[in-house]
């Protein structure tokens, strides 16, 4: 029989979200227009969507018990700082020289 901090400790290790960002892949996208030299509107619009969902999501994850939420908001943080990273890389290309 498990205890309640035993059982927590399990549910905090599935996401509390259904879905999946491929942040490598917008990464990869952000280098490659950067090695080109070259503004990518595509990947820099869905790295802004994919950015307010995370929020949403973090705001959503606010409120709730911190031992079954701490995975799902360690996991968001992460991508949320990869992501804010990708749109720095992309827009240094706006940017003037």
């Amino acid at each position: 029989m498990q205890t309640m901090d035993q059982q927590s400790s399990g549910a905090s290790s599935a996401p509390l979200f259904d879905w999946q960002l491929d942040v490598q892949r917008l990464e990869r996208e952000a280098k490659a227009a950067l090695a080109a030299g070259r503004r990518d509107p595509w990947t820099t619009i869905e790295a802004e969507c994919s950015l307010d969902l995370i929020e949403a999501e973090l705001v959503a994850l606010r409120g709730r018990d911190p031992r079954q939420v701490s995975d799902s908001i360690i996991e968001l943080r992460s991508w949320k700082s990869r992501v804010e990273r990708v749109l720095r890389m992309l827009g240094s290309l706006d940017e003037p020289e």
